[in-house]
Protein backbone atom coordinates (compact mmCIF):
# COMPACT_ATOMS: atom_id res chain seq x y z
CA UNK A 1 0.00 0.00 0.00
CA UNK A 2 1.36 3.30 -0.51
CA UNK A 3 1.41 6.53 1.47
CA UNK A 4 -0.74 8.34 -0.83
CA UNK A 5 -3.37 5.71 -0.48
CA UNK A 6 -2.79 5.36 3.59
CA UNK A 7 -3.06 9.15 3.47
CA UNK A 8 -6.48 9.28 1.76
CA UNK A 9 -7.76 6.69 3.83
CA UNK A 10 -6.46 8.47 7.08
CA UNK A 11 -8.95 11.49 5.19
CA UNK A 12 -11.63 9.50 4.94
CA UNK A 13 -11.99 8.35 8.11
CA UNK A 14 -11.31 11.66 9.90
CA UNK A 15 -14.03 12.70 7.45
CA UNK A 16 -16.84 10.07 8.60
CA UNK A 17 -15.83 10.62 12.01
CA UNK A 18 -16.30 14.49 11.70
CA UNK A 19 -19.63 13.81 10.13
CA UNK A 20 -20.78 11.24 12.37
CA UNK A 21 -20.19 14.32 15.10
CA UNK A 22 -21.30 17.51 12.95
CA UNK A 23 -24.64 17.51 11.10
CA UNK A 24 -24.83 19.27 7.93
CA UNK A 25 -24.52 23.07 7.38
CA UNK A 26 -28.33 23.71 6.91
CA UNK A 27 -31.77 22.50 5.60
CA UNK A 28 -32.50 22.67 2.09
CA UNK A 29 -33.08 25.91 0.26
CA UNK A 30 -36.93 25.26 -0.02
CA UNK A 31 -36.91 24.98 3.26
CA UNK A 32 -35.80 28.72 4.14
CA UNK A 33 -38.86 29.97 4.33
CA UNK A 34 -40.25 28.25 7.35
CA UNK A 35 -37.29 28.41 8.96
CA UNK A 36 -37.32 32.16 9.08
CA UNK A 37 -40.89 32.01 9.91
CA UNK A 38 -40.47 29.38 13.04
CA UNK A 39 -37.80 32.18 14.11
CA UNK A 40 -39.61 35.07 14.08
CA UNK A 41 -43.19 33.31 15.42
CA UNK A 42 -40.66 32.01 18.37
CA UNK A 43 -39.30 35.40 18.48
CA UNK A 44 -43.25 37.00 18.68
CA UNK A 45 -44.38 34.69 20.81
CA UNK A 46 -41.49 35.86 23.98
CA UNK A 47 -42.29 39.50 22.79
CA UNK A 48 -46.08 39.33 23.02
CA UNK A 49 -46.28 37.54 25.66
CA UNK A 50 -43.54 39.65 27.64
CA UNK A 51 -45.39 42.93 27.06
CA UNK A 52 -49.30 41.56 27.36
CA UNK A 53 -49.93 42.29 31.03
CA UNK A 54 -49.32 46.25 29.62
CA UNK A 55 -51.61 45.75 26.73
CA UNK A 56 -55.13 47.03 27.04
CA UNK A 57 -58.12 44.72 26.73
CA UNK A 58 -56.73 41.48 28.87
CA UNK A 59 -58.95 38.64 29.70
CA UNK A 60 -58.08 35.80 30.94
CA UNK A 61 -59.99 32.62 29.72
CA UNK A 62 -57.23 30.47 29.70
CA UNK A 63 -54.64 30.09 32.16
CA UNK A 64 -57.09 31.07 35.13
CA UNK A 65 -58.95 27.63 34.00
CA UNK A 66 -55.22 25.63 34.63
CA UNK A 67 -54.93 25.02 31.14
CA UNK A 68 -51.81 27.25 30.19
CA UNK A 69 -49.03 28.11 32.84
CA UNK A 70 -47.57 31.14 32.68
CA UNK A 71 -43.97 30.67 31.60
CA UNK A 72 -45.21 27.70 28.67
CA UNK A 73 -44.47 30.93 25.93
CA UNK A 74 -41.38 32.37 27.44
CA UNK A 75 -39.64 28.20 27.51
CA UNK A 76 -41.41 27.86 24.15
CA UNK A 77 -40.04 30.89 22.84
CA UNK A 78 -37.00 30.55 24.31
CA UNK A 79 -36.58 26.51 23.26
CA UNK A 80 -38.17 27.53 19.39
CA UNK A 81 -35.01 30.00 18.96
CA UNK A 82 -32.50 28.03 20.07
CA UNK A 83 -33.64 25.15 18.21
CA UNK A 84 -34.34 27.38 14.87
CA UNK A 85 -30.54 28.90 15.15
CA UNK A 86 -28.85 25.49 15.76
CA UNK A 87 -30.99 24.31 12.48
CA UNK A 88 -30.32 27.33 10.64
CA UNK A 89 -26.32 27.27 11.52
CA UNK A 90 -25.76 23.53 11.29
CA UNK A 91 -24.26 23.78 14.85
CA UNK A 92 -24.78 21.06 17.72
CA UNK A 93 -25.19 17.35 16.88
CA UNK A 94 -28.28 15.84 15.30
CA UNK A 95 -29.64 13.93 18.24
CA UNK A 96 -30.05 17.02 20.43
CA UNK A 97 -30.98 19.27 17.94
CA UNK A 98 -34.20 17.07 16.94
CA UNK A 99 -34.69 16.39 20.37
CA UNK A 100 -34.72 20.27 21.77
CA UNK A 101 -36.81 21.18 18.32
CA UNK A 102 -39.71 19.18 18.84
CA UNK A 103 -39.81 19.82 22.66
CA UNK A 104 -40.17 22.95 21.60
CA UNK A 105 -42.52 22.44 19.24
CA UNK A 106 -44.62 20.75 21.54
CA UNK A 107 -44.38 23.77 24.43
CA UNK A 108 -45.53 25.91 21.63
CA UNK A 109 -48.46 24.22 20.78
CA UNK A 110 -49.20 24.30 24.46
CA UNK A 111 -48.65 27.76 24.83
CA UNK A 112 -51.29 28.05 21.67
CA UNK A 113 -54.04 26.71 23.51
CA UNK A 114 -57.22 28.46 22.95
CA UNK A 115 -56.49 30.65 19.54
CA UNK A 116 -59.39 28.25 18.43
CA UNK A 117 -61.61 29.80 21.02
CA UNK A 118 -60.30 33.60 20.40
CA UNK A 119 -60.99 32.76 16.76
CA UNK A 120 -64.40 32.16 17.35
CA UNK A 121 -64.87 34.82 20.08
CA UNK A 122 -63.22 37.48 17.23
CA UNK A 123 -65.97 36.14 14.84
CA UNK A 124 -68.88 37.05 17.03
CA UNK A 125 -67.01 40.22 18.06
CA UNK A 126 -66.95 41.22 14.35
CA UNK A 127 -69.88 40.32 13.59
CA UNK A 128 -72.18 41.24 15.90
CA UNK A 129 -74.35 38.25 16.44
CA UNK A 130 -75.52 37.63 19.90
CA UNK A 131 -73.09 35.14 21.75
CA UNK A 132 -72.91 37.00 25.54
CA UNK A 133 -69.76 36.89 27.02
CA UNK A 134 -68.31 34.39 23.84
CA UNK A 135 -68.18 37.77 21.99
CA UNK A 136 -65.22 38.88 24.58
CA UNK A 137 -61.93 38.75 23.13
CA UNK A 138 -58.42 38.50 24.92
CA UNK A 139 -56.57 40.30 22.62
CA UNK A 140 -53.22 40.27 24.07
CA UNK A 141 -53.76 36.56 24.26
CA UNK A 142 -54.83 36.21 21.22
CA UNK A 143 -51.28 37.77 19.89
CA UNK A 144 -49.22 35.46 22.03
CA UNK A 145 -51.57 32.22 21.14
CA UNK A 146 -51.38 32.83 17.47
CA UNK A 147 -47.60 33.79 17.43
CA UNK A 148 -47.64 30.23 19.02
CA UNK A 149 -49.22 28.66 16.85
CA UNK A 150 -47.69 29.87 13.21
CA UNK A 151 -43.86 29.29 15.01
CA UNK A 152 -45.71 25.40 16.05
CA UNK A 153 -46.12 24.47 12.63
CA UNK A 154 -42.72 25.92 10.70
CA UNK A 155 -40.63 24.80 13.60
CA UNK A 156 -42.25 21.21 12.65
CA UNK A 157 -41.28 21.60 9.24
CA UNK A 158 -38.13 23.26 10.10
CA UNK A 159 -37.59 19.42 12.17
CA UNK A 160 -38.65 17.58 9.68
CA UNK A 161 -36.08 19.06 6.68
CA UNK A 162 -33.20 18.93 9.30
CA UNK A 163 -34.13 15.24 9.90
CA UNK A 164 -33.97 14.47 6.03
CA UNK A 165 -30.76 16.77 5.63
CA UNK A 166 -29.21 15.15 8.04
CA UNK A 167 -30.71 11.03 7.85
CA UNK A 168 -30.23 8.57 5.04
CA UNK A 169 -33.17 9.66 2.88
CA UNK A 170 -32.68 11.85 0.12
CA UNK A 171 -32.05 15.58 0.99
CA UNK A 172 -35.07 17.06 -1.14
CA UNK A 173 -37.98 14.73 -0.50
CA UNK A 174 -36.60 12.63 2.69
CA UNK A 175 -37.34 9.05 0.61
CA UNK A 176 -35.26 6.03 0.62
CA UNK A 177 -35.06 3.54 -2.32
CA UNK A 178 -36.41 0.85 -0.52
CA UNK A 179 -39.14 2.41 1.31
CA UNK A 180 -42.91 2.12 0.39
CA UNK A 181 -45.17 5.05 0.67
CA UNK A 182 -47.96 4.71 3.35
CA UNK A 183 -51.38 4.78 2.20
CA UNK A 184 -54.42 4.04 3.30
CA UNK A 185 -58.07 4.57 3.62
CA UNK A 186 -59.49 3.72 6.74
CA UNK A 187 -58.23 6.73 8.24
CA UNK A 188 -60.58 9.28 6.05
CA UNK A 189 -63.79 7.08 6.66
CA UNK A 190 -62.78 7.20 10.64
CA UNK A 191 -62.60 10.78 10.68
CA UNK A 192 -66.30 10.85 8.60
CA UNK A 193 -67.89 8.89 11.93
CA UNK A 194 -65.96 10.90 14.34
CA UNK A 195 -66.92 14.42 12.68
CA UNK A 196 -70.53 13.36 13.95
CA UNK A 197 -69.88 13.39 17.86
CA UNK A 198 -70.10 16.96 18.52
CA UNK A 199 -72.71 17.72 15.84
CA UNK A 200 -75.14 14.96 17.54
CA UNK A 201 -74.74 16.19 20.58
CA UNK A 202 -75.62 19.75 20.27
CA UNK A 203 -78.35 18.54 18.28
CA UNK A 204 -79.38 16.12 20.93
CA UNK A 205 -79.71 19.15 23.25
CA UNK A 206 -81.56 21.05 20.61
CA UNK A 207 -84.43 18.32 20.83
CA UNK A 208 -83.99 18.43 25.09
CA UNK A 209 -81.67 15.75 25.48
CA UNK A 210 -80.12 15.72 29.15
CA UNK A 211 -77.07 14.31 28.23
CA UNK A 212 -74.19 16.53 29.48
CA UNK A 213 -76.35 19.01 28.59
CA UNK A 214 -74.81 22.48 31.15
CA UNK A 215 -77.54 23.78 33.27
CA UNK A 216 -77.45 27.47 31.05
CA UNK A 217 -77.34 25.95 27.82
CA UNK A 218 -80.33 28.51 26.44
CA UNK A 219 -80.06 28.36 22.44
CA UNK A 220 -83.38 27.95 21.17
CA UNK A 221 -82.43 27.63 17.63
CA UNK A 222 -81.38 24.95 15.37
CA UNK A 223 -77.40 24.48 15.55
CA UNK A 224 -76.80 25.19 11.45
CA UNK A 225 -73.77 26.04 12.26
CA UNK A 226 -72.84 22.67 13.45
CA UNK A 227 -74.27 20.83 10.51
CA UNK A 228 -72.42 23.18 8.02
CA UNK A 229 -69.10 21.96 10.15
CA UNK A 230 -70.31 18.30 9.73
CA UNK A 231 -70.93 18.61 6.44
CA UNK A 232 -67.46 20.43 5.10
CA UNK A 233 -65.47 18.40 7.89
CA UNK A 234 -67.25 14.75 5.94
CA UNK A 235 -66.74 16.42 2.36
CA UNK A 236 -63.18 17.25 3.11
CA UNK A 237 -62.44 13.57 4.46
CA UNK A 238 -63.67 12.37 1.37
CA UNK A 239 -61.98 14.26 -0.47
CA UNK A 240 -59.06 12.93 0.40
CA UNK A 241 -59.92 9.52 -0.39
CA UNK A 242 -62.45 9.03 -3.22
CA UNK A 243 -61.55 9.62 -6.61
CA UNK A 244 -63.44 13.26 -7.41
CA UNK A 245 -60.96 14.28 -4.97
CA UNK A 246 -58.10 14.12 -7.45
CA UNK A 247 -59.49 16.50 -9.72
CA UNK A 248 -58.79 19.33 -7.18
CA UNK A 249 -55.61 20.76 -7.01
CA UNK A 250 -53.42 18.55 -4.97
CA UNK A 251 -53.16 21.86 -2.42
CA UNK A 252 -56.12 22.55 -1.84
CA UNK A 253 -57.30 19.07 -0.01
CA UNK A 254 -53.74 19.02 1.71
CA UNK A 255 -53.73 22.40 3.17
CA UNK A 256 -57.25 22.50 3.95
CA UNK A 257 -56.74 18.48 5.52
CA UNK A 258 -53.53 19.74 7.58
CA UNK A 259 -54.95 23.00 9.18
CA UNK A 260 -58.46 21.32 10.06
CA UNK A 261 -56.73 18.59 11.68
CA UNK A 262 -54.41 20.57 13.66
CA UNK A 263 -57.43 22.65 14.94
CA UNK A 264 -59.16 20.05 16.18
CA UNK A 265 -55.78 18.35 17.79
CA UNK A 266 -54.98 21.10 19.87
CA UNK A 267 -58.79 21.86 20.95
CA UNK A 268 -58.96 18.16 21.52
CA UNK A 269 -55.97 18.27 23.57
CA UNK A 270 -57.40 21.01 26.26
CA UNK A 271 -57.64 18.69 28.52
CA UNK A 272 -54.71 16.70 28.41
CA UNK A 273 -52.43 19.40 28.40
CA UNK A 274 -54.80 21.06 31.32
CA UNK A 275 -53.87 17.27 33.37
CA UNK A 276 -50.29 17.63 32.44
CA UNK A 277 -50.49 21.36 34.16
CA UNK A 278 -51.85 20.29 37.65
CA UNK A 279 -49.06 17.21 37.46
CA UNK A 280 -46.84 20.41 37.53
CA UNK A 281 -48.20 22.20 40.48
CA UNK A 282 -50.76 23.82 38.44
CA UNK A 283 -54.92 24.96 39.87
CA UNK A 284 -57.59 22.71 40.08
CA UNK A 285 -59.08 21.23 37.15
CA UNK A 286 -62.07 23.01 35.44
CA UNK A 287 -63.76 19.48 35.62
CA UNK A 288 -63.24 16.52 37.09
CA UNK A 289 -64.39 12.42 37.45
CA UNK A 290 -67.50 13.76 39.40
CA UNK A 291 -68.83 16.47 37.89
CA UNK A 292 -71.78 15.99 35.91
CA UNK A 293 -70.27 17.60 32.79
CA UNK A 294 -67.38 15.17 32.78
CA UNK A 295 -68.76 12.77 30.57
CA UNK A 296 -69.77 14.53 28.04
CA UNK A 297 -66.52 16.91 27.60
CA UNK A 298 -64.50 13.36 27.39
CA UNK A 299 -66.71 12.50 24.87
CA UNK A 300 -66.35 16.06 23.12
CA UNK A 301 -62.43 16.54 23.13
CA UNK A 302 -61.89 13.17 22.60
CA UNK A 303 -63.72 12.80 19.60
CA UNK A 304 -61.89 16.17 18.46
CA UNK A 305 -58.56 15.08 18.90
CA UNK A 306 -59.14 11.90 16.94
CA UNK A 307 -61.00 13.28 14.07
CA UNK A 308 -57.66 15.75 14.30
CA UNK A 309 -55.48 12.63 13.93
CA UNK A 310 -57.80 10.64 11.66
CA UNK A 311 -58.03 13.77 9.02
CA UNK A 312 -54.18 13.87 9.54
CA UNK A 313 -53.87 10.29 8.92
CA UNK A 314 -55.92 10.73 5.83
CA UNK A 315 -54.20 13.99 4.46
CA UNK A 316 -50.81 12.18 4.74
CA UNK A 317 -51.84 9.13 2.67
CA UNK A 318 -53.48 11.43 -0.06
CA UNK A 319 -50.04 13.10 -0.16
CA UNK A 320 -48.06 9.90 -0.68
CA UNK A 321 -50.67 8.55 -3.53
CA UNK A 322 -50.48 11.81 -4.85
CA UNK A 323 -46.85 13.26 -4.82
CA UNK A 324 -44.96 13.34 -7.99
CA UNK A 325 -41.85 11.74 -8.76
CA UNK A 326 -38.56 13.59 -6.88
CA UNK A 327 -36.66 15.20 -9.15
CA UNK A 328 -33.30 14.71 -7.48
CA UNK A 329 -33.98 10.81 -6.43
CA UNK A 330 -36.46 9.18 -8.86
CA UNK A 331 -38.53 8.15 -6.36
Amino acid sequence: MTNDSVTNDRVANDRVTNDSRTPPVAVPRSSSVPVAVSALGAAATLATWAVQPYLPGGRDYITSLGIVPGWAPCAAGLLGLGATLAISRGVGRRRPVVAVGWLASVLLLWAAVGVVFDGFRAFFWATGIPAGDFAQVDWPGFLTRAAAFVATVALARTVLAYQRVTGTGCDRCGRTPDAEAWQAAWPAYAACVLACVYPAVKFSWWLGGEFGRPADFNETGAPVMSALLLAGSVLLALALVRPWGRRLPRRVPLLAGWSLASLHILQGLIPVFAGVNRLFGGPELPFGSEDDNFLVITTVYGSWSLFGLSLAAAALSYGHRTRKECAQCGH
